[in-house]
């Protein structure tokens, strides 16, 4: 089976066995990689964790942050002690669990392929609102500090396991995918690469490196505009209450579903310094085109997979391997060492 991550030059060789924490059992399907599958010496940036013996956990994983009690779920494959592993958090969609992030294919893919999966669970203020993460696209205070949480989630990973720093990645579905562009800008020091997934956009103050970015999105879902002619024609506000938490999470995503994905798109290749006047476009299936900019800085390659027809989904096989692509794209875009922060 080809692997989607590949080891690094290390003593030990990264092998997938079993699980010592399994949150649902999935069908996953191997994607293909390329050979820039290591940082810009050669080596991976062991965590802290690496120095010790990872401990075993099971099930959900409680994290308090900023008064509120925080979860993620977690799938850690057994590996030689000592080698770092790459990690992939996913985020689910607005009113999801972890449970339903991890039906991507992403599971059995961590347990084959040798690396971490981490699904945080998102907020829903006691209660009161859908569970969400917060994208920063309104000053709303009362919705919770995601991209801290996320940081401190990274903390308590690092810190408990062996994880390779150059190799974390997220992907998310939804408010999720809108939720990794909103890391793509503020964690960009420790997230390597991001594949959002019917939702996407760019925070206006957006700064940092430029970062390698992979967009999926059917050209007819009803909820996120996928061009032009799409825009206006979406009313998302029944998804949303009249209470205060209500409202703010209603105001914080009109400022990303009245941009089309396509404008969402061009903007990260502008922002990575991409060439805008040669996009190189190319079919994938019968119903899939593929987008790829290039001449980008430093490696920041922006990629679109539109999928004709597709709706608010997370495309699988025979349409698109969502999962896969978005392994393999992660595979060939580790974070620069120098680029690490502390």
């Amino acid at each position: 089976m080809v692997r989607a991550f590949r080891p690094r030059p290390q003593p030990a060789r990264l092998a997938g066995a079993c699980v010592c924490v399994v949150v649902a059992v999935v069908a996953g399907a191997c994607g293909g990689q390329t050979d820039e599958s290591v940082s810009a010496d050669g080596a991976p940036a062991p965590s802290s964790g690496c120095s010790g013996t990872a401990s075993t956990r099971s099930g959900t994983v409680p994290l308090r942050y900023e008064g509120m009690n925080r979860s993620y779920d977690i799938v850690v494959p057994r590996t030689r002690p000592g080698v770092p592993m790459p990690l992939v958090l996913g985020y689910h969609g607005l009113g999801g669990s972890p449970a339903e992030a991890a039906v991507s294919g992403v599971v059995d893919r961590a347990v084959a392929d040798g690396f971490v999966a981490v699904f945080p669970q998102g907020s829903n203020l006691g209660g009161s609102v859908p569970a969400y993460f917060d994208l920063e696209t309104a000053d709303e205070p009362m919705l919770a500090d995601d991209v801290g949480f996320t940081g401190a989630l990274l903390d308590d990973v690092e810190a408990d396991l062996c994880i390779d720093r150059t190799r974390i990645y997220a992907m998310g579905m939804s408010n999720g995918g809108m939720f990794v562009s909103t890391l793509a800008c503020e964690l960009n020091d420790r997230i390597a690469a991001v594949a959002p997934v019917a939702g996407v956009h760019l925070l206006p103050d957006c700064g940092g490196r430029a970062m390698p970015i992979i967009v999926t999105h059917g050209t007819s879902d009803p909820l996120v505009p996928f061009d032009e002619s799409n825009v206006g024609g979406i009313d998302a506000t029944g998804l949303f209450d009249e209470t205060p938490g209500g409202s703010a999470q209603r105001r914080m995503f009109e400022r990303v579903i009245g941009t089309p994905v396509t404008s969402w798109v061009e903007s990260w290749a502008t922002h990575n310094g991409c060439s805008l006047d040669t996009p190189v476009v190319a079919a994938v299936g019968a119903t899939v085109d593929r987008t790829a900019y290039d001449e980008c800085d430093d490696g920041g390659d922006v990629v679109l997979q539109a999928v004709e027809g597709g709706g608010h989904e997370w495309p699988t096989p025979p349409t698109l391997d969502t999962t896969a692509r978005a392994l393999a794209f992660f595979e060939a875009h580790p974070l620069p060492r120098d680029e690490l922060g502390g």
